[in-house]
């Protein structure tokens, strides 16, 4: 039996949605342990999903299947049994597809010793739509990421993977906040996402090179450092960026109408880098340590009890997934 546990991953916004360069999107991103995806697989000679949303699950895993029966990396008779003990929220920000896509592929290239790459598996999980390889790199290295974007000729190439260019540890005293706001719009995924992204005009020059001016000059020399505090400052530049371009798509700086009285909460009370990933509505906070962001933690309960579903405490995935042989 093989059991794998994903991270969730955080996206800090998008870099370039301009394109003058030749190339697009790139991002970067963290890997962080809670909340998570947890499934188990066994052998067997046909195809059996348990536990949470399992029929809708089931497609992925079938659809994945037939793929490498197609090229012919296992047997027409090859099947497996997949428990699904945690899911990661899905339509929330933290990329919850991609992980459970990889958790799949990954798990049955160790379940039938396939011996393939990364990079061959994430070419036949179904990443439709998804424009960065921060899911990837959480998944397959964890800690923060970043990517280099992808060609213009690539733009809309589903099978097109971003080279990851950057890979850090992220300290062990740094503390997220992952907050779920309650949201009453429609969630950003799919044909909608598709729709927001072909209609959206480009974002200017300059702030395209305003926020890879802060990522190269800002954000990691500070992580290199060390340094919380330089690194959040810049990355709230290229969050604070990201979320006026978007404002226009989603109704506002970000997908919840209580993402912006929450944010400015957390800030008051020490939060030091924050934002929204991705589409949301998940926020998130950085702080210092575990004591201040469970300080955060509880005054958020009181304050906002009625506009937060739920918020987790937790530390980088430094290592990616989690991947074991269970006897």
């Amino acid at each position: 039996m093989i059991e794998v546990k994903t991270p969730a991953r955080i996206h800090f916004g998008q870099l370039d949605l301009n394109g003058a360069l030749g190339r697009v999107y790139g991002g970067t991103g963290a890997a962080i342990k809670k909340p998570y995806t947890l499934i188990k697989l066994e052998k067997s000679d046909e195809i059996k999903v348990e536990g949470f949303k399992s029929e809708k699950n089931k497609i992925i895993i079938v659809k994945f299947l037939n793929k490498l029966k197609q090229r012919k990396l296992i047997a027409k008779d090859y099947g497996v049994k997949i428990k699904i003990e945690k899911l990661l929220p899905a339509h929330n920000g933290l990329g919850s597809g991609t992980q459970f896509g990889l958790a799949v592929a990954e798990g049955i290239n160790r379940l039938y010793n396939l011996n393939m790459e990364p990079k061959e598996l994430a070419e036949i999980v179904d990443r439709k739509h998804s424009r960065s390889a921060i899911g990837f790199g959480a998944f397959y290295q964890g800690g923060f990421i970043v990517d280099a974007g992808r060609p213009i000729s690539e733009k809309n190439n589903d099978d097109y993977l971003p080279p990851i260019v950057y890979r850090k540890t992220i300290p062990s005293d740094w503390t997220f906040l992952i907050v779920i706001p309650v949201t009453q719009k429609d969630k950003m995924a799919g044909k909608k996402e598709i729709k927001t992204f072909n209609k959206i005009e480009r974002m200017s020059v300059e702030k395209c090179a305003e926020n890879s001016h802060h990522l190269i000059m800002g954000m990691l020399p500070a992580i290199e450092e060390k340094n919380i505090n330089e690194f959040s400052s810049h990355l709230n530049i290229i969050e604070d960026n990201a979320a006026d371009y978007f404002s226009k798509s989603q109704g506002g700086k970000y997908s919840s109408i209580y993402a912006q009285e929450i944010i400015d909460f957390m800030v008051e009370n020490g939060v030091l880098a924050r934002g929204q990933s991705s589409w949301g509505p998940a926020l998130y906070g950085l702080v210092k340590n575990d004591y201040k962001a469970l300080q955060i933690k509880e005054k958020l309960v009181d304050e906002f009890s009625n506009k937060i579903e739920k918020i987790y405490l937790t530390k980088a995935a430094n290592k990616g997934a989690e991947i074991n042989n269970i006897v």
